[in-house]
C-alpha cells in the first residue's frame, strides 16, 4: 500500500471504492457507479511525489480506506462541504469541515472516512518530502523545507484569501484537465511560499505585541471563533459572543484581535468573502442571490468588498474560471 500510495496517489482508494477509471486530459477520472454513490475523483500525477485530486460525490454508505505510508507527505484540503473524518489508533478522530486543512502522514496507518448522505466536495494536495526537496532545490530559502516543518503550522499559516484563492484556481484546473502538469507544480510552490509568508508575518507580530493572553483566554477565544465559523453567513453578536464566554466586550475585541491579528469585524468580513467565493461555483446562485446571503444590501456593495479581499470581482472570478 506504501508503494502504490507514492506511486498512484489516490488510485488504490478509489479502486477499493469500486470506482471506474477513464482519461481526463493528461489525469484520470474515477466515478462511482449509481448502485454505491454518485459522482467523481479526478486526479493528476503531476510530477513524482506530487498528486492534485478534486472530489465531488455524496456517498450511500459510509466509506473509509487506511493509507499506510513511509514516506513522510501531506494532504492539504480546500474543502468546500462534507465532513471528512481522519482517525489514528490511539489518537482523537478529527474531521475536516468546509475551509483549508493541513493533514501530516504520521507514516503510520491513517484511516479516512466520507459519511453516508453526507456530500463531499474538496480539492486535495498529495505531496510527498522528496517533491519539495526537488522543486525548492537552489531557491533561496532560510533553510531546506521538510514535511516535520509543517508541524508547527496553524490555522492562521495556511486559512487567509490568497491561499483560498490558489486551491480554488487549482479545483477548476483538477476539473476541466486542460492545462499542463507542471501548472500544479507552479501552483504547489505558491501555496508553500504563501504560508511561509503567512508563517513569518505571524512570527513578527507575536514577537511585538503589547499583551499577555493567558490559556484560558486563548481557550475562550477560540471557543468563539467556533460560534462564528458554525453560521459564518449569520454570526453571533459582539455582545452574545461576549456574553457566552463571560468576557467584557472590550477584553474580547483585545484578545481576538491579538490572538488571530485581525478584529473580529475584519475575520467575519473575510470569512464571509471565503464563503462567497465557494458559491459562486454554484450556477443556481447570481451575484444579488450570494450578496444577500451574505448580508449585502446591493450587489454593487458586495462586489466592493468582494474585490476588496480576493483582489477580483465576482463576476471576473467566474469567467476567469469558466463558471
Amino acid at each position: 500500500m506504501a508503494a502504490n500510495a507514492y506511486e498512484n496517489g489516490f488510485e488504490a482508494m478509489a479502486k477499493h471504492f469500486k470506482m471506474l477509471q477513464s482519461p481526463l486530459g493528461n489525469g484520470d477520472l474515477f466515478h462511482f457507479t449509481t448502485k454505491s454513490s454518485g459522482g467523481w475523483i479526478t486526479q493528476f500525477h503531476a510530477a513524482q511525489g506530487l498528486f492534485v485530486s478534486s472530489m465531488w460525490f455524496t456517498p450511500t454508505q459510509t466509506l473509509s480506506y487506511t493509507f499506510t505510508i513511509d514516506k513522510p507527505c501531506l494532504w492539504i484540503f480546500g474543502i468546500d462541504s462534507g465532513d471528512i473524518t481522519f482517525t489514528q489508533k490511539g489518537k482523537a478522530s478529527w474531521h475536516l469541515t468546509p475551509i483549508n486543512h493541513v493533514v501530516i502522514n504520521p507514516q503510520k496507518s491513517l484511516k479516512i472516512a466520507f459519511p453516508a448522505n453526507v456530500h463531499t466536495c474538496c480539492t486535495c494536495i498529495f505531496v510527498f518530502e522528496d517533491f519539495f526537496q526537488k522543486f525548492l532545490d537552489g531557491k533561496a530559502l532560510d533553510k531546506t523545507f521538510r514535511i516535520a516543518d509543517a508541524k508547527g503550522w496553524t490555522q492562521a499559516s495556511y486559512n487567509t484569501p490568497d491561499l483560498t484563492l490558489v486551491l480554488e484556481q487549482i479545483k477548476w484546473s483538477a476539473r476541466n484537465g486542460m492545462l499542463p502538469l507542471f501548472n500544479y507544480e507552479c501552483k504547489v510552490g505558491e501555496l508553500l511560499a504563501i504560508i511561509l509568508k503567512n508563517i513569518r508575518h505571524e512570527k513578527q507580530l507575536t514577537a511585538n505585541r503589547r499583551y499577555h493572553i493567558t490559556w484560558e483566554n486563548e481557550q475562550k477565544i477560540w471557543r468563539i471563533k467556533t460560534s462564528i465559523d458554525l453560521d459564518i453567513l449569520n454570526p453571533p453578536t459582539v455582545e452574545d459572543l461576549a456574553m457566552s464566554e463571560a468576557m467584557s466586550i472590550s477584553k474580547l475585541h483585545r484578545c481576538f484581535k491579538q490572538y488571530y491579528k485581525m478584529t473580529i469585524l475584519e475575520y467575519i468580513h473575510i470569512e464571509k468573502m471565503k464563503r462567497a467565493m465557494l458559491m459562486l461555483a454554484s450556477d443556481d446562485l447570481s451575484i444579488k442571490n450570494i450578496a444577500h446571503q451574505c448580508g449585502y444590501a446591493s450587489a454593487s456593495k458586495f462586489t466592493s468588498a468582494f474585490k476588496e479581499v480576493h483582489h477580483i470581482t465576482p463576476s471576473l472570478y467566474r469567467k476567469a474560471n469558466f463558471l
